[in-house]
């Protein structure tokens, strides 16, 4: 059991008192951020934010045995899969992001050029004196942008044609940074020939970002420009960060964003006491299984994304309709860290509905990763993905560490001689061998700084069933550490757990 080295005033929640230590660093910290992803509909800050936040209220839950923080589960739930949508028309819900996929313009923060003028982009009636680079930026943007000065006397405008192989009929979001000067407004505008597609328009004196959503039509030589609403007054207009990006789906967040929502399903299945949450049980499970678990596999828009290895492996791989990552992907297959969270989902389903297909996909997916893992000294190493020798890093292996754990703790692929090597990896790897100023490196095998992500440990600490000192370790990282997101969040509800 860990002892937590900061004495604090107990708090209480739904009349329930909670004791010192731990649970305290975690409700001050909830009360701070609990709602800071709530009302975004981003699939990727759903999935690397707000995820984390359900599943903290269920460790914490656990712990405590206060069903106020299954309340909040499923009054975050319910925000969440409001949020669901079907930008895409292929007939099931979800989320979707612009964040990963591909930027269709070259240069977009301005950062290259010669001179004034920013790489691939054109000036359109001038030859640089109303038009340059300069280096008044948005703060952590980069050291460029871009100022569009009005003469009076005619347009001035930069502009670029964006990306020919961009994805036709699909949702993109243009976005970007920009501020004014004087009497004039900004605009990003997206044309097709003469016809405006979306802006972006800016009338502050402040940098602000915008972003807006619009649909491209296929086949088409769109242009991106930057400019001002009307040459006839003064004032210039500043952008940076100019960007366009496909609204795509991605498994890894489907699967991050399901599985708190499908632990909860399991958890009151599990427990007779809980039976006033089986009408949200049951709405909840109805979602996953009609809306998000068969659009990896029966979308006409995304396609089937299922593929077997032979007799007893397989992998979802990427879509094979779209580029939702790159237009130069060097491979088909996904990252390991993004199907494990999947495969994560359909065990922690299957533990309700029995599915048979759920189990299958989810074992031929373990088998594939397991027998990617390479022992060396008694640790495990593995790659980023299977297209790379990049090692895996510390942040995304709580993906896969926590697939490797729901499969042991189902008796499933993964034993005890795995775990413990898995702890090894953390232990004889990865830590710098310090118990006063624990650190850990960026990469299984013990290579690069984790930098920030030093605090990301919520599945490792999980660990500490095959050795205590992972959690102690874990605990004088966090002990007189100013949390500030929602993975130092879960981080603080598995100390809570371990405590």
């Amino acid at each position: 059991m860990l002892t937590h080295l900061v004495t604090a005033v107990a708090l209480a929640l739904g009349g329930v008192q909670a004791a010192p230590g731990w649970l305290d660093d975690y409700q001050a910290l909830e009360a701070q951020i609990g709602e800071r992803h709530l009302a975004d509909k981003s699939s990727a800050n759903l999935a690397w934010g707000e995820s984390y936040v359900m599943r903290s209220y269920l460790d914490v839950y656990r712990k405590t045995g206060d069903t106020a923080w299954l309340d909040k589960l499923t009054a975050h739930a319910d925000t969440v899969i409001a949020h669901a949508d079907d930008i895409d028309g292929d007939g099931f819900l979800g989320w979707s992001t612009a964040r990963y996929s591909p930027v269709e313009l070259l240069n977009p923060s301005f950062e290259s050029g010669t001179g004034s003028l920013p790489a691939d982009w054109t000036r359109f009636q001038d030859s640089g004196t109303h038009i340059y680079r300069t280096t008044d930026v948005p703060a952590g943007t980069g050291t460029r942008s871009v100022r569009v000065v009005s003469d009076l006397t005619r347009w001035k405008k930069l502009r670029q044609p964006v990306n020919s192989a961009y994805e036709g009929g699909t949702r993109h979001v243009l976005r970007g940074w920009g501020k004014r000067t004087g009497s004039v407004t900004g605009r990003v505008v997206l044309r097709d020939g003469s016809t405006t597609l979306c802006m972006l328009e800016y009338t502050t004196s402040t940098w602000t970002y915008k972003e807006t959503t619009c649909l491209l039509p296929a086949g088409r030589s769109l242009e991106v420009w930057l400019e001002h609403n009307t040459y006839t007054v003064s004032g210039s207009a500043y952008f940076d960060d100019v960007k366009l990006s496909g609204l795509f789906p991605y498994i890894v967040h489907d699967a991050m964003i399901g599985i708190p929502i499908a632990e909860f399903i399991r958890l009151v299945a599990q427990t007779p006491d809980l039976s006033a949450y089986a009408a949200k049980a049951t709405s909840y499970r109805a979602f996953l299984e009609q809306e998000i678990v068969p659009r990896w596999e029966s979308s006409p828009y995304i396609g089937n994304t299922w593929r077997p290895i032979g007799t007893t492996e397989g992998t979802y791989v990427q879509s094979p309709n779209l580029d939702t990552f790159s237009h130069t992907r060097p491979s088909s297959e996904q990252p390991y860290n993004m199907v494990l969270g999947f495969a994560n989902l359909l065990m922690v389903l299957h533990s309700v509905n029995g599915d048979p297909a759920y189990l299958d996909r989810a074992l031929r997916i373990a088998r594939w990763a397991r027998n990617d893992l390479v022992g060396s000294g008694g640790a495990y190493i593995w790659n980023y993905a299977t297209y790379t020798t990049t090692k895996e890093d510390l942040s995304h292996a709580n993906v896969d560490l926590s697939a490797f754990l729901e499969f042991y703790r189902q008796g499933q692929v993964f034993t005890t001689a795995d775990m413990i090597a898995l702890k090894n990896t953390l232990k004889s790897k990865m830590w710098n061998g310090s118990t006063t100023a624990p650190a850990f490196s960026l990469r299984v095998d013990g290579s690069g700084s984790a930098g920030v992500t030093d605090y990301f440990l919520h599945s490792w600490l999980e660990l500490t069933e095959w050795d205590p000192q992972v959690g102690a370790l874990v605990a004088t990282k966090y002990t007189g550490f100013a949390p500030d997101n929602s993975a130092h969040l879960i981080t603080l509800a598995r100390l809570v757990k371990w405590e």
